[in-house]
């Protein structure tokens, strides 16, 4: 049987995502971002999921999975921008939830 997780469970994990993400822009756009910044994307995304129904069951995991590809967009196309990361995440998670 499968266990359902709690709302405040599914934003902590969110949260979590939002802040890893976070980190690796630090590792992966040490020149271009700084801590002040970082912080404002995490702070950003993780209202953005909020008014997006990011932390219902059926989308925590989309959330987070979006993330994760985006941390991969940026570290496996040295060209793409903090910017294309968000745009990819927004666009991802609104194209798998719809």
């Amino acid at each position: 049987m499968a266990t359902r997780t709690t709302e405040a469970e599914r934003r902590a994990k969110v949260a979590e995502a939002c802040l890893n993400f976070g980190s690796q822009l630090f590792r992966l756009r040490l020149s271009s971002v700084t801590a002040a910044e970082a912080r404002v994307v995490v702070r950003e995304l993780f209202t953005w999921f909020t008014e997006h129904d990011g932390f219902i069951e059926g989308n925590f995991t989309i959330a987070i999975q979006c993330l994760g590809f985006a941390q991969e967009l940026l570290e496996h196309r040295s060209s793409a921008t903090v910017d294309e990361a968000i745009e990819s995440i927004h666009d991802l998670y609104t194209a798998l939830t719809a």
